[in-house]
């Protein structure tokens, strides 16, 4: 009765009756049920993810029971075979090629639904794998997709293992620019030979593979070790290097591994990039770069726990290389092209500060080279980066466009007006000449020069020099300590100027001083010299 039952049931349903307190007997049942239902193993193809097979079906249970859970997974359709005969025309191959990268692709989709449905058993799934091909296709998605599920001891041997595999790449790399430079295949084995014989039989053919590849292919290998670097930054371990990218509805994600390994782990990602770092070579035909150029060198930048001079210089070389080429105007209607040109401008700016200012606590947050660094850029800056940088960078120019920023960004909890203006040598000469020059040196609209006047007013010895180098109507306009009166230190310069002249206060309240436009740079003292003297008024101070 029960195997004419389960022979009833829907593979759903068999899966449904599957779950981890069914009982041996009937587990057993249901295993012979869906073996009689898959009598062989198919491969994989992309029609099986249209209409799955019963194991992929039963294997969308979360809860299974173990025998059942084991059973599924051998019956899961395996790798596609690639045949090509040596008398196939071209174009059957590359159609071969097309199905099997289809194929392939397929392959990846599958098992990246299994890790992320039973994400309790991903140690059993990567050692049950039958081969080296599933379980790279299991250790992908274990770094690549749900790394915050795994537990940290197997995500720390998934890690390990794919690092690993640099190594081939790397005497690949090797042993092509050997054979480039002239040397005989037999004399490059004899270099390798102790390196050859430590790998795996499938790894050895491969690089026994290499060294029969004709001269004029070898251009196509030689970027083996930088290629392996670039797909592992931008592929299996983008959210390793950077977990902040690991969100859901944009929420940080909860990682089983503590910070302490991931910070490891980019270290040695890091050093295993920094191998690859010697072996690039400028592309003679470079043609359009991405941002898979630099993404490895920025995450090996950050890593790092010390950036020696070999790897800054090459690292810059890197950068001169991995520029975004000349676009037509037609290439620019692509919205993608757009922002891939865009975020490999970013990448590019953040290297070139990291190298222009290693030392920082900070490398995400890189500010780079004082003489170079913007007013805007220290706005931006975080209240500790910004305090890091000016230690470390005593500068007045640096502590002037510190000021600055404050009219860009108003409030900083950890870091005063008041404390960046002591770190200059002359802070009140460079106070008053920084405010005189304001449309300069700041330009903007009113909410700009509003804030560097409450910044100036709120110092405890503002003097009336500085009160009338502020601009005329944002000086006029701050608020005291109570709604509606004027700032005491404004009002008492002003009146100091005018006195008891009534001429004089007349011909102030019809100054040019206004909120917007030119004349919203004019000095509250020039407009009150010209006010008391009966002079024309002044012109706004110069751009230039």
């Amino acid at each position: 009765m029960r195997k004419e039952a389960l022979r009833r049931c829907s593979v759903p349903q068999l899966g449904g009756l599957g779950h981890s307190g069914c009982g041996e007997a009937l587990a057993q049942a249901i295993v012979a049920e869906l073996e009689s239902r898959v009598p062989h193993v198919p491969t994989m193809t992309p029609a099986l993810l249209e209409e799955p097979s019963a194991p992929q079906l039963i294997l969308r249970e979360v809860d299974l029971h173990q025998t059942v859970f084991t059973t599924a997974l051998d019956l899961l359709p395996t790798d596609p075979p690639l045949a090509i005969e040596d008398e196939t025309d071209g174009d059957d191959i590359l159609a071969r090629l097309k199905e099997h990268s289809a194929a392939l692709k397929a392959r990846e989709a599958m098992w990246e639904h299994v890790v992320i449905v039973h994400s309790r058993r991903h140690r059993q799934m990567f050692e049950w794998a039958p081969d080296v091909s599933t379980k790279e296709a299991i250790r992908h998605h274990l770094l690549g997709t749900v790394p915050w599920e795994v537990e940290p001891s197997l995500l720390e041997e998934a890690a390990t293992g794919h690092l690993a595999q640099f190594t081939v790449n790397e005497l690949i790399t090797r042993l092509c620019l050997m054979l480039r430079d002239g040397v005989p295949p037999d004399e490059v084995r004899s270099r390798i030979a102790h390196e050859l014989d430590a790998l795996e039989p499938q790894l050895r053919r491969r690089v026994e593979e290499t060294l029969k590849v004709r001269e004029d292919h070898l251009k196509y290998v030689l970027g083996s070790a930088v290629s392996w670097v670039e797909s592992a930054a931008a592929g299996p371990w983008r959210y390793l290097l950077d977990p902040s990218q690991a969100t859901h509805y944009g929420q940080p994600r909860t990682w089983l591994a503590s910070e302490e390994l991931l910070i490891r782990l980019g270290q040695r990602f890091a050093e295993t990039a920094v191998k690859a770092l010697r072996l690039w070579e400028t592309e003679p035909e470079p043609g359009n770069p991405g941002t898979r150029q630099l993404q490895w060198v920025h995450a090996m930048l950050l890593h790092l726990p010390h950036l020696s001079d070999e790897v800054r210089e090459r690292s810059k070389a890197v950068v001169r290389h991995a520029r975004p080429r000349t676009r037509s105007r037609w290439d620019y209607a692509d919205l993608r092209m757009q922002q891939d040109d865009k975020r490999l401008v970013e990448l590019r700016t953040a290297i070139d500060r990291i190298l222009a200012d290693p030392s920082t606590a900070s490398r995400e947050s890189a500010l780079g080279d004082p003489k170079q660094v913007t007013v805007r850029d220290l706005a931006n800056a975080p209240d500790e980066v910004l305090r890091d940088y000016l230690a470390r960078h005593t500068d007045d120019d640096l502590v002037e466009k510190a000021l600055l920023s404050f009219a860009w960004r108003s409030y900083r909890s950890g870091l005063s007006f008041s404390d960046v203006l002591a770190r200059h040598s002359t802070p009140e000469p460079a106070l008053l000449q920084i405010t005189m020059d304001l449309r300069r040196r700041l330009g903007g609209g009113p909410n700009l020069r509003e804030t560097w006047t409450r910044h100036v007013l709120a110092l405890p010895n503002c003097t009336p020099e500085l009160v009338r180098a502020l601009p005329a109507w944002s000086a006029l306009t701050v608020r005291g300590a109570r709604h509606g009166v004027a700032h005491t230190t404004v009002a008492s310069t002003v009146l100091a100027a005018l006195g008891n002249d009534n001429d004089a206060w007349s011909r102030f309240a019809t100054s040019p001083a206004s909120y917007s436009g030119s004349t919203a740079w004019l000095r509250l003292g020039d407009v009150l010299k010209a006010a008391a003297r009966g002079e024309e008024w002044p012109k706004a101070p110069s751009t230039r």
